[in-house]
């Protein structure tokens, strides 16, 4: 009987390689409708029922002229199709003031049994009046989680007490203002992880001025400074070390904590507070606009 000289291995590891290939994007999921490409099923679904319809449409147009916001559908030129997207209330009032109706057309991952599909269908000019009464309302949530408890040092060479390095165990609570969008300021859910990453490069940290600075090497920082119990020399991990832009107090600490979350916040939200507190019984709270972006939106109004 002939041998076959590994043929079955050689094409094992063929399939193998190619099997690597796919994993690696050698293949990439087209949806067609009419011999045309789009970007996800729900595309080429909306696009096959159109035109089962009978219907006029363009794809990925501009809802109206030198607009940079894009219907995934316009409709007889009149009604602009979003699939699987949510739109801002700034989009929805785009789409309103060139004139045409809104749909949003999604697939929700949340459904209420076995039986339901999950496509929603949303006329968002309907909900444009009730979104006008709330635009203007500034509302305020809070986040308060043992998870945002963590530990630092620091020295505060011009006080007697604090000019020794010394640590605190200390805890913060966030409040995000803004003008709800579909009755939220910010979900909860989106907030905490941006907070909880903020306080964890702050945990178990040593927070110093800047201006002690005397030297750096690619892995540690030499502070150098004077108190009332005499000079103070010291050679730290850059890794584990803070500078701060003025004296490591727990209100320059909070306005470090504030500048690490507020760039993470949706346009809707005009202003971010920390509180900070050092220890348990003491701290400071910070309240800050974000380049006043809702406040001049109604100014224009």
């Amino acid at each position: 009987m002939p041998k076959r000289r590994g043929s079955t291995f050689s094409g094992s590891a063929q399939i193998i390689q190619q099997l690597d290939a796919l994993d690696k994007g050698g293949y990439a999921r087209t949806h067609r409708s009419n011999e045309k490409a789009y970007p996800s099923g729900l595309h080429a679904a909306i696009a096959r029922l159109l035109e089962a319809l009978g219907v006029e449409f363009d794809s990925d147009v501009a809802v109206s002229r030198g607009s940079k916001l894009k219907a995934d559908f316009l409709v007889d030129g009149r009604v602009a199709i979003f699939a699987g997207r949510k739109l801002s209330v700034a989009e929805k009032r785009a789409v309103g003031a060139a004139g045409k109706k809104c749909v949003v057309i999604d697939i929700s991952e949340t459904r209420s049994d076995a039986l339901d599909s999950g496509l929603r269908v949303t006329d968002v000019s309907k909900q444009e009046s009730s979104e006008l009464e709330t635009e203007g309302r500034l509302q305020t949530i809070f986040l308060d989680d043992p998870s945002f408890n963590f530990d630092y040092a620091h020295i505060l060479p011009k006080t007697e007490k604090c000019s020794v390095m010394h640590g605190h165990t200390s805890s913060a609570m966030v409040e995000i203002i803004g003008s709800p969008v579909d009755g939220m300021v910010i979900d909860f859910n989106d907030a905490k992880p941006v907070i909880k990453k903020a306080i964890s490069e702050l945990d178990h940290k040593l927070f110093i001025n800047e201006r002690y600075v005397t030297g750096r090497t690619e892995t540690h920082i030499d502070l150098s400074f004077a108190t009332v119990h005499g000079d103070f020399s010291l050679h730290v991990p850059k890794d584990t070390t803070v500078l701060l832009s003025g004296e490591a107090t727990v209100e320059n600490l909070a306005q470090e904590l504030l500048q690490r979350i507020a760039p993470k916040m949706p346009e809707n939200v005009e202003a971010v507070g920390v509180y900070v507190y050092e220890g348990l019984n003491k701290g400071t709270h910070l309240l800050a606009s974000l380049r006043g972006r809702g406040a001049e939106a109604r100014r224009k109004q």
